[in-house]
Parts: structure tokens; C-alpha cells; sequence
């Protein structure tokens, strides 16, 4: 995944990790203070989801305004979430090198039979998503953790 982004950041181009891959790193997530470090995968599909953070490719890109929406599981490359604090700095380099810097604001659990994802309207946000309970022994639950963070203002 890395050699791919790096090749991406290189290129301008999109690159797959291999051949029969169903998408392509799109950012590098970043949070010093639970020393994660990932590259985010477009669409939370298949092959996708289960290599990496998902982008959701019906929310916006970093920069554009309104949410950026990640998913990632609970318990592999996203077993960081239960940890965020409000207050904590999560950072997204997009392939033109800039960072976007948010900060942890807020949390929920939803009901995807019954509830929506909430998108922030034009003020530009960061949702990152995963399933819940974070200790559920089994997947599949119909309820989401939802972490919120506002774009940093300079």
C-alpha cells in the first residue's frame, strides 16, 4: 500500500497495490497520538475495506467542503477508533501533498436500519465509521461508531 501511494504522490496517477486490485490509495491517514499511520483506499468495497480505511466516494474529498466520510474495522485497521478523545488531531495528506488537520469533536452510535449518517452540510468535516460494539463477538450488527472531527481552522 505504501509503495503504492508513493507511486500515486509520484505520478499524479492512480496506482494499485497489484494487478487485481478493486481500488486505489487516495490518502494517508494520520493520528501521532495513537501512532496510527495508514493509507486510505477509495471505495468501501471488497478488497478495499478489508486492506485498509475505506473513502466513501458518495462524500467529498478533503478540501472540497461538506464531509469526508472513511469506514474501517473495528477490530484490524481500525482498532484506534474506540480509543479517540475529543480533542485528538487527525491529519489527511490527499495525492497533492496537502494536509487537512482535524480535530475530534464529537462521537455516535447509529442504527443503519433506522438512522442515516449525518453529513455536516458545507462546513467541511471528517467522519470516520466503524462497526459496534467494538467487543461484539460476532460482525454484522446493524449499529455504527461514528467519529466526528472539524477541519481546523488556521
Amino acid at each position: 500500500m505504501q509503495y503504492a501511494w508513493h507511486k500515486s504522490i509520484k505520478t499524479g496517477l492512480d496506482q494499485k497495490p497489484w494487478k487485481s486490485f478493486d481500488g486505489v490509495p487516495i490518502f494517508r491517514l494520520r493520528i501521532k497520538e495513537h501512532n496510527v499511520d495508514q493509507i486510505v483506499l477509495s471505495g468501501n468495497w471488497g478488497q478495499s475495506l478489508a486492506f485498509g480505511p475505506a473513502f466513501h466516494q458518495e462524500s467529498n474529498l478533503p478540501g472540497d467542503g461538506g464531509a469526508t466520510i472513511l469506514s474501517s474495522h473495528r477490530d484490524s485497521h481500525g482498532i484506534f477508533i474506540k480509543n479517540l478523545q475529543k480533542g485528538n488531531v487527525i491529519e489527511i495528506q490527499d495525492r497533492s501533498k496537502q494536509w487537512h488537520t482535524y480535530i475530534v469533536e464529537n462521537f455516535n452510535i447509529i442504527n443503519i436500519n433506522r438512522d442515516k449518517i449525518i453529513k455536516t452540510g458545507s462546513k467541511e468535516a471528517l467522519l470516520i465509521v466503524t462497526c459496534y460494539p467494538f467487543d461484539a463477538l460476532r460482525a454484522g450488527t446493524p449499529l455504527r461508531y461514528i467519529v466526528f472531527a472539524n477541519l481546523k481552522s488556521s
